[in-house]
């Protein structure tokens, strides 16, 4: 082991911050380097050959699976968030960046909400240095399979991102017959009826956030943030709760289990279930149904499907907002009730089945991300070789 001072000549004096206006007034193809890796590009580099960049401050020192020290060769501009440093004769820059992303660097690390690297703390931190062949291929092993695992972090990512396209594909395609645009046709023995004609529209509101007798488990309390950004769910609880007397001392209004809640504000269009009586906050809206005549998860389904559409009238000069009127003004397309069962049952079907292999690709990629760190420490510590 021997101090990271002894195997790098430290380039911090050379550095120039750059914030993100001065990066965008220069574009190019050289990377800016920042704490946490590369965070834009620029036009030219202050920097070049092999090097090590090491975060300074506001790096993530104590989260072992995400990386602190990067190697780079080739130009490259750095900001005054990350130590620049130039591997001595004898050191592998490769190896070293491995090397000290195995590091536990809790005991050089100043500051709490600030986390920092000193340079003198920097220059003391111990690492391993075996001989320069044993190092190069340490350093090529790991190079290797960090490629690979970041490629299968890549896929799964892709995966994830084709598999949530074709459930917004598959859920519109089956309320809007062919996919067609909003409202769609009325189908056969169908009618087409506006939300307001379906459901009681039930406001909501927030009681002072300061007060703490206003919160509580009294009311499950629900904000755009606790509903699904994907597909409709079910929703059986808030963030927060409000009490009885924060109930009363806001707008909101309680309602039964078997409401459905829309976000009408920030963002617009998040569609959830009640399971639970709920009251809202003023970014919501819930809605009652007045009747058995039409299917929960189905009209959970038109409304998700009918978020652009809403976003379209919303109205807001801060941020889009859809006022109670905009939203009773909506037209569903209504099958009859044993249709609207049918394709909620098929789409809820669909929906099982993607959530399962969402919970297979986050393990997946759980599994790896944890593999990362472990192959480095068993590699640099020499029981992986």
């Amino acid at each position: 082991m021997v101090p990271l001072g002894a195997l790098v000549d430290c380039l911090d004096a050379r550095r120039v911050p750059l914030n993100r206006a001065q990066r965008a007034s220069r574009p190019g193809c050289v990377p800016y380097h920042g704490a946490s890796g590369v965070a834009g590009y620029v036009d030219r580099g202050l920097f070049d050959g092999p090097l090590v960049l090491l975060g300074e401050d506001s790096a993530p020192f104590f989260d072992p699976l995400r990386d602190v020290a990067f190697f780079h060769d080739g130009p490259l501009w750095a900001g005054n968030h990350v130590h620049v440093l130039r591997p001595r004769t004898g050191v592998d820059g490769r190896f070293l960046a491995h090397a000290l992303n195995t590091v536990p660097f809790g005991a050089y690390v100043e500051g709490t909400t600030r986390p920092k690297l000193t340079r003198a703390c920097m220059n003391s931190l111990p690492v391993p240095c075996p001989p320069l062949p044993r190092q190069r291929m340490i350093a090529r092993t790991l190079d290797h399979h960090m490629d690979r695992i970041d490629r299968q972090l890549r896929e799964l990512d892709a995966k994830a991102a084709a598999a949530d396209e074709y459930v917004r594909v598959a859920i519109h395609h089956a309320v809007l017959p062919r996919g067609g645009p909003w409202p769609g046709p009325v189908p056969v023995h169908g009618v087409m009826r506006p939300v307001g004609g379906v459901f009681d529209i039930v406001g909501g509101g927030t009681p002072d956030t300061g007060n703490a007798a206003h919160w509580g488990n009294d009311v499950m309390w629900l904000t755009p943030a606790d509903l699904p950004a994907g597909p409709p769910a079910w929703v059986g609880h808030g963030a927060r709760g409000l009490s009885a007397t924060g109930l009363a001392a806001c707008r909101a209004t309680r309602v039964e289990a078997g409401a459905l809640v829309i976000s009408t504000r920030a963002p617009v269009g998040r569609v959830g279930m009640t399971t639970a009586a709920v009251a809202v906050s003023q970014g919501c809206k819930a809605l009652v149904p007045r009747g058995r005549d039409v299917d929960l998860r189905h009209a959970a389904l038109l409304l998700r499907v009918a978020a652009p559409e809403l976003r379209r009238r919303a109205g807001g000069s801060v941020f889009p907002e859809v006022d109670t009127v905009t939203l009773a003004s909506l037209d569903l397309c209504l099958p009859p009730l044993h249709q609207q069962r049918a394709v909620a049952a098929k789409v809820w079907d669909m929906l099982d089945r993607q959530a399962r292999q969402a919970h297979a690709r986050d393990r997946m990629r759980a599994v790896l991300r944890e593999y990362r760190p472990a192959l480095r420490r068993a590699c640099i510590n020499g029981h992986g070789m």
